[in-house]
């Protein structure tokens, strides 16, 4: 059979991305999602700003109060989502550390650690996805609420949530995602916490006092500063503010 040259320097470091049958099935379904979802999406958004100027007037009004209210939902909406990539959850790529004196920079990777709900997966298990929600919702009253301004905006929020309920199917069949964690790692996790934000702290499985003492004030300071920026950036680029 081939065999590979005799200068190649190969290791084993694939087994780490693909250490078995399934796990390359998912990644590799992942890399057609993503390539699926790219050219579906790019082609929208590179069309939207055109279809919406030639649509005329929109059907929303909003007073300067409403505008900035929804201008502040938006912002906060990008930073939510922007802090949850400080706060470790098994659902992302976001690893697990812990305090260990005799690592080179004081910090030992644990990902068993993302199986246990803290800051922001206290509110919700999808604290990076679910955002787009209020985000989309929000935009699509800031640009107008012209016919392009709803099935941009509100299409990426139904898909922020059929993506994140398919996420919580396929693990619910799998009781694995990822790479990291075995059969069943996931089942403790997914008791302690929600879909819907909040409703883990509603019925008493999680506590809005920890979570907010969880996440760090400046990955709340760095979320909401960016996520301003962003926002900003967006309603230049559909031409709100110039």
């Amino acid at each position: 059979g081939a065999a590979l040259p005799s200068f190649w320097l190969a290791d084993a470091r694939g087994l780490e991305i693909w250490p078995d049958e399934a796990t390359a099935g998912r990644q590799i379904y992942r890399g057609a999602y993503a390539a699926v979802a790219s050219a579906l999406l790019f082609p929208a958004l590179a069309a939207y700003p055109e279809v919406r100027a030639a649509d005329g007037p929109g059907a929303v009004q909003l007073s300067a109060a409403q505008w900035w209210a929804a201008f502040g939902v938006a912002s906060c909406a990008q930073g939510v989502s922007i802090a949850s990539l400080f706060n470790a959850s098994p659902l992302s790529l976001v690893p697990g550390f812990e305090a260990d004196a005799a690592a080179p920079l004081r910090l030992k990777r644990d990902d068993k650690l993302k199986l246990s709900p803290a800051g922001l997966t206290r509110i919700t298990r999808h604290p990076l996805i679910l955002p787009v929600v209020p985000w989309a919702v929000s935009n699509a009253l800031l640009a107008g609420g012209h016919a392009a301004d709803a099935c941009l905006f509100l299409g990426l929020a139904l898909y922020a949530i059929a993506g994140c309920k398919a996420q919580d199917a396929r693990v619910e069949a799998s009781a694995q995602v990822g790479t990291v964690f075995n059969d069943g790692a996931l089942s403790a996790f997914y008791r302690q916490t929600s879909f819907l934000p909040f409703g883990a702290i509603a019925d008493g499985r999680q506590s809005l006092s920890a979570a907010m003492s969880e996440v760090p004030a400046a990955a709340v300071w760095v979320g909401l500063l960016a996520g301003t920026a962003i926002e900003s950036a967006t309603l230049r680029w559909i031409g709100i503010i110039a």
